[in-house]
């Protein structure tokens, strides 16, 4: 049985992803008081500096730790209060003027936190790329399905059977719908901040991101599944069992029966707009279809008989 495994991914040139990050480290070393030279850190400090545009990830991390083993008591005060604000709850609280070993203890409570900030920008650096990777193939399928469904639309048009175009037209849209949707929670889903690298949010969506693809597509397409069948409710008027008859004439699209086996269709231009606004809605929102029919499944449910009090005191 043959296996096969994807090659791994690099990462993109830090100055190509990350220019305005090298560029703030790099600044941080320019501005190093001239003492800072007496330093052994400074010589390889400067001479990742003089190489910033060949950097990678573990290069300039480094470098970012050691200007700030480079600085001087005030420089480092002034990062730690920045970090202060970054971070609204950190791991441990800012040493105080006046204890003992005060600038060893705000160095090292510095370095924490400037790690844990690398730690989250790196993490959502990985999870935009995996995001930019499922946004390209849910638009390639996107793609393909709207071309797929205007070409069916456009021959059922030609061999003028209106019902299969209003299908296809269904279905793109469901399918919109839930492309819609899945391109606003991948955006919304939330990624890591300083001060939550406990948290697994950050796992949680890089590995949803890098090996959900499948299951994301496959839902896009139930999405068009769902709208045509909330197209089949539409026609049946099994809506207007659930809600009154005068809403569902305002805000569903009312059809003309068709004496021959297939869909009705709808009566008029505003009725087809009607239409292709709940094909959309049906795919976008993905529990719209299966709640309604788990209402229609309880109304017409048959009530069984209960015993009575009295007998089951008995």
């Amino acid at each position: 049985m043959s296996t096969s495994s994807r090659a791994y991914r690099p990462l993109a040139q830090v100055r190509a992803v990350g220019g305005a990050y090298v560029d703030q480290v790099v600044a941080d070393f320019r501005a190093l008081p001239a003492e800072s030279a007496q330093s052994e850190r400074y010589a390889e400090a400067k001479a990742l500096a003089d190489g910033c545009d060949q950097l990678d990830w573990q290069q300039l991390f480094t470098l970012e730790l050691w200007v700030l083993q480079l600085m001087p008591l005030h420089q480092l005060e002034e990062r730690a209060a920045i970090l202060a604000q970054i971070f609204a709850h950190p791991a441990s609280n800012r040493p105080e003027p006046g204890c003992d070993d005060y600038p060893a203890r705000l160095l090292a409570w510095a370095l924490n936190l400037q790690s844990e900030r690398q730690w989250a920008f790196r993490k959502n650096l990985l999870r935009e790329q995996e995001a930019w990777r499922l946004r390209k193939r849910l638009g390639e399928t996107l793609l393909m399905i709207s071309v797929l469904m205007l070409t069916l639309g456009w021959f059922a048009w030609l061999i003028e059977v209106p019902t299969l175009a209003m299908v296809a037209m269904v279905y793109w849209l469901g399918v919109s719908g839930g492309y819609a949707s899945i391109a606003r929670r991948s955006q919304s889903a939330s990624a890591t901040r300083p001060g939550e690298s406990s948290r697994s949010t950050a796992f949680g969506n890089l590995c949803a991101l890098d090996i959900g693809q499948g299951s994301v597509v496959q839902a896009m397409l139930l999405a068009g599944l769902f709208a045509l069948i909330g197209y089949g409710l539409l026609a049946s008027g099994l809506i207007g069992q659930i809600l009154q008859d005068g809403l569902s004439k305002t805000l569903f699209p009312q059809f003309a029966p068709l004496h021959e086996l297939g869909l009705p269709l709808p009566r008029s231009a505003e009725d087809v707009t009607k239409l292709g606004v709940w094909s959309f809605l049906c795919g976008f929102a993905e529990r719209l279809v299966p709640d309604v029919l788990d209402k229609l499944s309880g109304k017409f449910k048959p009530k069984s008989d209960k015993p009575a009090e009295g007998s089951e005191k008995r």
